[in-house]
């Protein structure tokens, strides 16, 4: 992929050359927006690979905008054009973009900026070549039919895959229910539809019925637009409603009409609108006991639930240990960087000991780990024991009495040190962004803390200076 289309927002009479004429004038197809409202339209009009919005003190809705860039597109590069008089009005707002540039912008500054972005889409193109030369995309179904302790598993899905009633997938976290969930997709009638996923548990009041729904303008404060919902998105193909148990009684009982008449209003909308969706439900809750508990509706579950398949636990097809750490290894972002290449027989035979309580997450991160922070050519079994029952067990009881801010920092600021300082690295470890992980280590430095690598000054996006 390439900066193809650019969506600009810019105001009118600004004075000199415009963005809209000087990337015009470079090759790019310019989608220019005059007000918030039109830029909101233009992100769904098509695909879009770049965008710069000029942002001053009189937008009223900019943080509703870029919250809908990085909803809608959330890879989608933002640069902020903003006035050198602004920056301290809109400060608020900077975070929310990847790069400032100054206006009036030389042109030279402006097509650099681009340029950039430019160089950053070609290399992660060449990247993702480079991984399909040598893994090939992978479907669903080579990921589990492989594994043999999937087989009986797979042969039910394969005949679950060709009905269109609803679906619900059970097991405990980390066990694949979301791959089975694509599998069911990928081998059913809806596959060349769209495959849309909804993390429930995620969702908190109101977002749960406009992520489903959608809404129309006025629907609640701050709804200045349509939005279509995650239902009508995945018109014609799949929805996957991850950890289903966590939406509410009100959610669950407009989910019911929908899958009981496959028609649906949007909120704050008059007219009813017709999809055709397969609803695939995930969930690692008991959901007959959240019935008994008045949690969740029966009606719903009795919908959901017109084919059940469950996926074991780790622990329970300890068979493919072995062949999901050598794929792994494979996977791990730091292979090919890292001298790792290979994994001990003997470590396999440590890995296939452990209960493996976060099921095969857990197993990727303890492999990711490894190949991170190993110096020689071969996982072995002292390279994975940090996971394992005695340091676990050492760790909780040094814990007791801390508090979970306390823990997380801890966490952190050891995760640094084994990464000398690599916030990229250890991010990945954690499970966070690199924004996420940057704003902890500001706060850990300002009440005093000691972080091993990174910048000493708070970190901000950077500023282009006009030539």
């Amino acid at each position: 992929m390439t900066i193809e289309r650019i969506l600009v927002l810019e105001r009118e009479g600004a004075g000199g050359e415009s963005l809209e004429q000087v990337l015009s004038s470079e090759g790019y197809h310019v989608l220019r927006a005059r007000d918030v409202a039109q830029a909101a339209r233009l992100l769904r009009s098509g695909p879009v690979q770049l965008c710069v919005l000029e942002i001053h003190p009189a937008i009223v809705d900019a943080r509703d905008l870029l919250e809908k860039v990085r909803a809608l597109h959330p890879n989608l590069p933002r640069i902020l054009y903003v006035a050198p008089r602004d920056l301290e009005p809109i400060q608020h707002l900077v975070d929310w973009g990847d790069e400032v540039l100054l206006r009036p912008a030389a042109r030279s500054h402006v097509v650099a900026v681009v340029q950039r972005y430019q160089d950053r889409y070609r290399l992660n193109n060449e990247v993702e070549r480079m991984h399909q030369n040598l893994y090939g995309h992978e479907s669903a179904e080579a990921l589990l039919t492989e594994p043999r302790g999937l087989r009986e598993l797979v042969e039910r899905a394969s005949r679950v895959a060709t009905e269109r009633s609803g679906a619900l997938i059970r097991g405990p976290q980390g066990a694949g229910k979301r791959l089975l969930a694509r599998y069911l997709h990928e081998q059913g009638p809806q596959k060349h539809g769209p495959f849309v996923v909804v993390n429930c548990a995620k969702l908190q009041g109101s977002l749960q019925e406009s992520e489903l729904f959608g809404h129309e303008p006025g629907a609640f404060p701050g709804a200045a637009e349509t939005a279509p919902g995650s239902i009508e998105l995945a018109n014609g193909g799949t929805l996957v409603l991850a950890e289903v148990g966590s939406l509410s009684l009100d959610v669950q009982h407009r989910l019911h009409r929908f899958m009981q008449n496959g028609s649906l209003r949007r909120m704050g909308g008059q007219r009813s609108i017709n999809c055709r969706v397969r609803v695939v439900s995930t969930t690692s809750r008991n959901l007959q006991d959240e019935v008994a508990l008045g949690r969740f509706s029966p009606d719903l579950l009795r919908r959901i639930s017109t084919q059940t398949l469950t996926t074991p636990s780790l622990s329970d097809r300890k068979q493919d240990i072995g062949l999901l750490a050598k794929r792994f290894l494979h996977e791990a972002p730091a292979y090919g960087v890292s001298r790792v290449n290979n994994i001990a027989p003997e470590t396999i035979s440590a890995l296939t000991v452990y209960h493996w309580p976060g099921n095969v997450e857990e197993l990727r991160s303890v492999i990711n780990r490894a190949v991170l922070l190993n110096q020689s050519e071969t996982v072995l079994p002292q390279h994975v024991a940090l996971q394992f029952s005695n340091e676990r067990e050492g760790a909780l009881q040094q814990a007791v009495g801390m508090t979970v801010a306390d823990m997380e920092r801890e966490m952190i600021l050891r995760t640094l040190e084994k990464t000398k300082g690599n916030r990229t690295a250890a991010s990945k470890l954690l499970g966070l962004t690199t924004r996420t992980l940057s704003n902890k280590i500001r706060i850990y430095r300002a009440q005093g803390y000691h972080v091993i690598g990174g910048r000493k000054k708070r970190v901000q996006p950077p500023i282009v200076q006009p030539s």
